[in-house]
């Protein structure tokens, strides 16, 4: 599904990608810019979400509650985020409204206040968000993973960051971080709906300004990944396993091969995994996959949630499922199920303008050609049994890397922790 677009650069250097659409009256506007655990220090655990959360938080001459109730006047609505190595704030309105609300959306970029009660706000919900994690041991177990898979590289950190970095941080701190990753104006924008992009790119050519952008932070070295398991024993009633390998980066010729991969072990109620542990041996109150895609550093996981007796026996299922992968080839029957469903889900996933503006902002700022996405849905065409042997050869032959959260007194058959 090509998302056709005109291309304009400012003054100051941003990229403005625009897409006109008349098929519904939605405006979605989406900048984008390099931010996240990957550029943070670890003792900065935090600051990327800290800063999105506060920045659409008031403006110099707007409080957050006035912004807001001009933003809802127009039927219009902001909002914001920050990832492993992304960062962004959106904008949805109106066909009749999409100037008036970009001023808005503009004015929250370019002059954004950072109050001190906003800051101290926001940071004692992140605090409550953090502590709420607390009780989530699907993203407990996952959190884990990724400490002993990335070891001391920066992606070993949780996005909102630790409660003792948090607390630490004061609105001189967002402020400055706010400044460093945006230098001073994202460097991308993606508009898709019903507008007008000259009047578009007009509008943001006056508001940023002729200031160049500063040079972009350098992107961290690639991480060097890790085996081995960690655990974390909770007076819980139920037991989370993770195991999983690194995987195919967006740019490796393998990256389709792993797509179809994991559409083959997790992506629906007829994958391996769920057939396997779940259907055929109970062992599953939810079980699945996850392919985390990036850049660089890339993971692909099994995850099972069980009853604690049978953990152990969960813990080898997992591991199983991986080397029938190396060992036996799939069927061709598995591979057309699973493009079926790749593809059904990747047009699904384009049916908002957000979804496309989401969608051109990722593959512009990871500089992957704006025909990404239609290049691996054509390259799993070629995709073969023998190529997803050699994909499970090249990555699970390794030692794998496993993360346990389960009850006190859980028997000793799965690893000790290695430290959590």
């Amino acid at each position: 599904m090509g998302l056709d677009h005109g291309r304009h650069v400012l003054s100051a250097g941003a990229t403005v990608l625009a897409r006109p659409l008349e098929t519904n009256d939605i405006v979605a506007i989406r900048a984008v810019l390099p931010m996240g655990s990957l550029y943070e220090r670890d003792p900065e655990a935090g600051i990327s979400s800290l800063v999105q959360s506060v920045l659409p938080r008031g403006t110099l001459t707007r409080s957050a509650d006035a912004l807001h109730d001009a933003l809802a006047d127009l039927g219009a609505d902001l909002d914001s985020g920050s990832g492993s190595d992304l960062g962004s704030i959106s904008l949805r309105a109106t066909a009749s409204g999409w100037e008036p609300a970009l001023d808005l959306f503009l004015e929250t970029l370019t002059e954004p206040a950072f109050a001190d009660d906003e800051v101290a706000t926001e940071i004692e919900q992140a605090l409550g968000a953090l502590e709420a994690r607390e009780d989530q041991l699907m993203v407990r177990v996952v959190d884990l993973f990724r400490e002993q898979l990335y070891g001391s590289h920066p992606y070993h950190k949780p996005a909102l960051g630790y409660r003792e970095t948090v607390r630490g941080f004061d609105r001189d701190q967002v402020i400055a971080a706010a400044r460093r990753f945006y230098r001073p104006i994202p460097p991308i924008v993606v508009a898709v709906g019903r507008f007008d992009p000259d009047r578009l790119v007009a509008r943001m050519e006056a508001a940023f300004g002729r200031t160049p952008l500063a040079p972009p932070e350098p992107r961290p070295f690639a991480p060097t990944t890790f085996g081995g398991a960690r655990r974390l024993d909770l007076d819980r009633q139920a037991a989370y396993l993770v195991h999983g390998y690194p995987a195919p980066d967006y740019n490796d010729p393998d990256y389709p091969v792993a797509r179809l991969l994991d559409a083959i072990l997790g992506g629906s109620m007829s994958s391996r995994l769920f057939i396997e542990l779940r259907e055929k041996r109970s062992l599953a109150y939810q079980v699945s996959s996850i392919y985390n895609d990036q850049l660089d550093g890339s993971f692909i996981a099994a995850y099972i949630i069980t009853d604690p007796d049978r953990a152990g026996e969960a813990a080898h299922g997992l591991a199983r499922e991986f080397e029938r992968i190396v060992d036996e080839p799939v069927r061709e029957e598995e591979i057309e199920a699973a493009r079926r469903y790749l593809k059904g889900s990747y047009l699904i996933g384009a049916e908002t303008n957000m979804a496309q503006a989401v969608r051109l902002g990722l593959y512009e700022a990871y500089g992957l050609g704006q025909d990404f996405g239609d290049r691996w849905l054509t390259a799993i065409e070629a995709v073969t049994p023998e190529r997803i042997q050699a994909l499970g050869q090249r990555y699970f032959k390794g030692e794998p890397v496993r993360a346990y959260v389960v009850p006190r007194g859980i028997a000793a058959l799965l690893p000790a922790s290695s430290g959590s």
